[in-house]
């Protein structure tokens, strides 16, 4: 009988992480991981569109430096906090309030989806609530006398929903502070409601979609 060769799938470096994190206090340490990556990601979008309006300008005003700062600051407005520009004709500092509605969309569409993932015990569905026998994850046995695999251990709403809310504003954080460096500089009390205001309600709407919207406490 010939033999038979075996190879052994190797899962990606971020996939042990993710997994690491989850097993130790499940749902806290996927949520501040997947809340960073939100604010990463709005981030980084913000700063290719207003790149990339700044090579195709003519006449650019700023260079890189003021560029990276003019983004900082649209992340910001994003979450509906308000700007002012400092270098105006007349030297009074002129308030910037009005948020576009597809900026507003990128956050919440962002957190929504971290919050979501970061409930989920590993199938990208959701998770089961109550005592049923889709509820939670462990070992049992399926048919046979065969061990089945251990799942992941069961999600956390409020760990999830605390970590996407506390790794979202930690990135958040440093984000304001240097955006006050450049033209448009984020009012400090707006942005000090507004990101966790948006932070909490879209991470909440997430955690509430993926345990299948429940109406009672999860």
């Amino acid at each position: 009988m010939a033999g038979v060769t075996q190879t052994t799938a190797r899962p990606a470096p971020l996939t042990l992480l993710r997994t690491r994190w989850r097993d130790r206090s499940p749902g806290l340490g996927a949520g501040l991981l997947g809340g960073a990556v939100a604010a990463v990601l709005g981030l980084a979008s913000c700063a290719a569109l207003v790149t990339l309006l700044w090579i195709s300008s003519p006449y650019p005003d700023s260079g890189p430096e003021g560029t990276l700062h003019i983004a900082a600051s649209l992340w910001v407005l994003a979450h509906g906090a308000e700007l002012v520009r400092a270098d105006t004709l007349s030297g009074t500092p002129a308030p910037m309030g009005v948020t576009p509605l597809l900026l507003v969309l990128l956050p919440v569409w962002l957190l929504h989806r971290a919050a979501r993932d970061a409930t989920d015990p590993g199938d990208g569905v959701g998770v089961a609530v109550g005592s049923g026998p889709g509820a939670g994850a462990g070992t049992g046995f399926a048919g046979e006398g065969r061990l089945r695999d251990a799942g992941p251990p069961p999600v956390s709403a409020r760990f999830a929903w605390v970590g996407v809310v506390a790794g979202y504003l930690c990135v958040a954080g440093p984000v304001v502070l240097y955006a006050t460096g450049g033209a448009l500089r984020p009012s400090w009390w707006w942005a000090a409601l507004c990101l966790p205001l948006v932070a909490m309600g879209a991470a909440g709407a997430g955690v509430w979609t993926a345990f299948g919207r429940p109406g009672g406490p999860v």
